[in-house]
This record gives structure tokens, C-alpha cells and sequence, in this order.
């Protein structure tokens, strides 16, 4: 008997494309769509997601709400919101919250890496001085914070400094979220 392979990641990267051409394309797909865009350095990434890439960035989103909750944390979902700097940049993170009221410019992305070959994630969010971006690669979580014009690796969020993020790392692979939430918050309780 054989296994099927799990689907990963589909990744193009056109390139030569310009700023306008970006938006145009943009526009043409609209808002319902199953692919995500970024542009930089006129190069264009159109990525449909795999199930498993949704399952990460959704896994981990969730344990960042459920923290908040519990903290008492103000957050605000933007989801895959398009995020853009006129001319230079633009695409649609995996996940994005911000944590100011009356505000709703993203603080933190999360972004699923399992292909690799498109559009650098720092270089993209460099572009866009995101002030933190979290990497899921490898199995492993990785944290980057803006710190005087890029980025600097991270052991712990500078947005919520008190949530550890080796049990987000250790659950966010897991293939069921009820679990994954079960498993999270008796991890938060243990620690209290």
C-alpha cells in the first residue's frame, strides 16, 4: 500500500513585473481568493497555501488569541489584509494582529514557510518596517524584531514579552487545534 504524498506549498515568482502591474493583478483576483500575493523588487510570488500551511499559521494565531484572552490583551485580527508601501511593496501576510485600540496598522505577522524559492519574508517585511514577524520554518518558530532599520532574531515577542513562545512552537505543527488549544492552555496553567 502506498501513502499519498502530503500537498505542499504551490509557488510561482514572475519577475520584471512593475508596481502597476502588481496592483492590476491584485485587483483582478479581488478579495475571495485562495492565493497570496507579495511583490518586492519587481518580482511577483503568487502562492496558493497547502492544507498544512493553513493549519500552522492557524494553530499558532489561535494560541496568540486564547494568550490574549486569558492576559487580558487587547488585539485585533487583520488576517490576511493586504499590507502595502506605494511603489515598493505589497502582499498579504499568513496571519496579522495589532494590539493598540483605534488602530489598524498590523504589529505582528506570522508567516508559514514550507517552499522555499519565493520572495525573501524579511526582505519583504524590511520593506514594510514591520515592527515584528514570526517564521515558521523548519519545525522550528522564529521571531524577528524591527530594531534601528532591520531585523534582529529574537528569543521572545516584544509585543507579548510574557507568552512562551516554546510551546507555541511545540503545538503548532499538531494536527488538531481543539488539542492543540487543550494542550496550550494546560501548558499556560503549568507555568502560573
Amino acid at each position: 500500500m502506498s501513502v499519498a504524498a502530503e500537498p505542499t506549498d504551490q509557488c510561482i515568482v514572475l519577475e520584471g513585473i512593475s508596481w502597476e502591474g502588481y496592483v492590476q493583478f491584485d485587483e483582478m483576483l479581488g478579495e475571495s481568493r485562495s492565493v497570496r500575493l507579495k511583490f518586492a523588487n519587481d518580482r511577483l510570488e503568487i502562492m496558493s497555501p497547502s492544507r498544512r500551511h493553513e493549519h500552522i499559521k492557524s494553530n499558532i494565531g489561535c494560541m496568540i488569541e486564547l494568550f490574549c484572552r486569558r492576559e487580558r490583551i487587547f488585539f485585533q485580527t487583520e488576517g490576511s489584509a493586504t499590507l502595502r508601501r506605494e511603489g515598493k511593496r505589497g502582499g498579504e501576510p499568513d496571519e496579522s494582529y495589532n494590539f493598540r485600540k483605534g488602530s489598524d496598522e498590523a504589529e505582528l505577522v506570522i508567516e508559514t514557510a514550507l517552499t522555499s524559492g519565493g520572495i525573501d519574508r524579511l526582505d519583504f517585511y524590511r520593506g514594510l518596517a514591520m515592527p515584528e514577524v514570526w517564521i515558521w520554518e523548519n519545525e522550528c518558530l522564529a521571531v524577528y524584531q524591527w530594531n534601528d532599520g532591520d531585523y534582529v532574531r529574537s528569543e521572545q515577542s516584544r509585543l507579548l514579552p510574557a507568552l512562551d513562545l516554546s510551546i507555541v512552537a511545540q503545538f503548532a505543527d499538531h494536527p488538531y487545534t481543539s488539542e492543540v488549544l487543550d494542550r496550550f492552555e494546560a501548558a499556560l496553567e503549568s507555568k502560573h
